[in-house]
């Protein structure tokens, strides 16, 4: 196998650019192999968080997002594409197979989400800045439903039950010693191994990723006052079916949405805390009458005048891409 990267090929190249996609706590957990004009995309089992996420269906939506970049970048780059998702159901790391299919005039549209991509980051703010244009949010919505997924707005009574269960969430992760050691080793720090997420990216009040709870109940009181507009809107990435090919092709949608709130201006923080426990995803589903399945809480605000804090580092390519 060789150890060199090719990146003439534009598969190689969509890999690369895929390697920018978000994760859970920045884990990067694909793989990427190119083999006889063929590349797969699989989950890296060294880079699962196996308390957090004991099925590792964030792990493949996180692929999901990474799959979603390849796939723009290849169409972008004027090259079609042929994708077969969960190729082996026998092999549960192997999640996507992509095969070129020819060439095309390149795709407008996803140029501009790969021109977006440089300023897709995960807004970790403890205060969000003005009201969100409800086009802007229509948007970010559209995008995600055309990849086979649902973001819904949260409104003020589903807000606060949602607040409930990410409290009980916590409660229950917080009694839980493996769960902290896990998450100790995947965020804060100077993460010299180039993933989780550094202390300098991190916000000065924790409760932000940790305890959403209290945004999302700070947020509700904000709906409660008729004369201003809320910060910061609350939505669902939601799925009709929860299977792994379900997870992948919410993970493409998420990649999709924050892509196209990039373009926007629309700043997304994702809060997965929320529906990590066993039976969180259950009790929200109860809460809001569901029969969808939730996947993640995402908070949209408008995009911050104050500069950016540094991005989360990135593993290097030829740790997620193996050639021959």
């Amino acid at each position: 196998m060789s150890s060199t990267l090719d990146l003439t090929d534009p598969l190689a190249r969509a890999a690369v650019f895929a390697g920018r996609a978000p994760s859970l706590h920045n884990s990067q957990p694909w793989h990427w192999r190119l083999r006889s004009g063929v590349l797969d995309l699989s989950l890296q089992p060294r880079r699962l968080l196996r308390v957090t996420d004991p099925a590792a269906r964030l792990a493949v939506l996180s692929c999901g997002t990474a799959l979603h970049h390849a796939l723009i970048h290849l169409a972008a780059d004027g090259c079609r594409a042929v994708v077969t998702r969960i190729p082996d159901p026998e092999d549960p790391y192997l999640l996507a197979r992509v095969e070129p299919a020819g060439t095309a005039a390149p795709d407008h549209d996803a140029a501009r989400l790969v021109r977006a991509e440089p300023r897709r980051r995960t807004d970790r703010r403890n205060d969000p800045g003005p009201p969100l244009d409800t086009h802007q949010v229509h948007t970010v919505q559209q995008a995600v439903r055309r990849h086979g997924a649902g973001l819904m707005v949260l409104r003020l009574g589903q807000m606060y039950a949602v607040a409930q269960a990410a409290e009980l969430a916590q409660e229950i992760e917080a009694a839980d010693p493996e769960w902290q050691v896990e998450i100790a080793g995947w965020v804060g720090g100077d993460r010299p191994s180039r993933t989780g997420v550094p202390t300098a990216a991190l916000p000065a009040d924790l409760n932000v990723l940790t305890a959403p709870a209290q945004a999302l109940r700070r947020a509700g009181s904000v709906l409660l006052d008729e004369s201003r507009g809320p910060a910061s809107t609350f939505t669902v990435l939601h799925s009709a079916r929860d299977g792994r090919r379900d997870w992948l092709t919410a993970g493409e949608a998420l990649s999709a949405g924050w892509l196209t709130a990039a373009h926007l201006g629309v700043a997304v923080l994702p809060l997965s805390v929320v529906t990590e426990v066993a039976g969180g995803r259950d009790r929200i589903r109860q809460l809001l009458n569901w029969s969808a399945y939730p996947h993640l809480v995402l908070r949209l605000a408008a995009e911050s005048s104050r500069p950016p804090g540094p991005p989360t580092p990135r593993l290097p390519s030829t740790e997620i891409l193996s050639m021959g």
